[in-house]
């Protein structure tokens, strides 16, 4: 796979996929909760927990896909400075970044969710991004519509391929080779730790 950094992939971002900036938000309250667990261990089932204890909004992978007007080309660039970049940035991408996000937010308590059973995380994962990832259709399409386009980048090629060492964008061998990796998120000081559990611990 050519390098996310190449002056290729550059130009498609720049050039060929460009959208307009969606209008600048600004932070009205303080981020008060991280959530660090990996995918497929209840993320969303905490995000809707979240809700009903009174937080407004967490702040949920699907709405990096899904917002409108999206902000994935920002995604993209934040990615890019973590993985590729030439400057001191970070990124939120609470799993892969968790350390960052606790040294930047001190006073937010974490959650630490878990998948107890690795084969069992392990086949949730293949039923979804590693199949998402090996679709061909999926990956066909999002040459010929932006939004597309924008999805695959930054989930397939920015978020997960580097969070799991998958830089040839194989994602079922990075997942079964890395996958216990994911759970080095385990040694976050205990201080900061509101929780550590299992997605079926409810």
């Amino acid at each position: 796979m050519i390098s996310l950094d190449s002056w290729w992939w550059r130009f498609l971002e720049t050039y060929i996929y460009a959208e307009p900036s969606p209008p600048p938000r600004r932070r009205t309250t303080p981020l008060q909760v991280l959530c660090v667990g990996p995918p497929r261990s209840g993320t969303e089932s905490i995000s809707q927990a979240l809700a009903i204890l009174g937080y407004d909004h967490s702040y949920h992978g699907w709405d990096i896909l899904f917002e409108a007007p999206h902000r994935m080309q920002s995604w993209a660039a934040l990615a890019r400075t973590k993985w590729y970049g030439r400057a001191n940035g970070s990124t939120d991408l609470a799993a892969p970044d968790f350390d960052a996000l606790v040294a930047a937010y001190p006073d937010a308590k974490v959650v630490l969710n878990t998948r107890g059973d690795l084969d069992e995380w392990l086949r949730s994962m293949d039923k979804t991004i590693v199949a998402i990832n090996d679709s061909w259709m999926f990956w066909f399409i999002h040459f010929f519509h932006r939004e597309a386009f924008w999805a695959w980048q930054v989930s397939q090629r920015y978020l997960w391929a580097p969070f799991f060492r998958a830089p040839d964008g194989h994602m079922a061998t990075a997942i079964r080779r890395n996958g216990k990796w994911v759970y080095q998120g385990e040694q976050v000081t205990e201080t900061h730790v509101l929780i550590v559990g299992e997605e079926k611990d409810g």
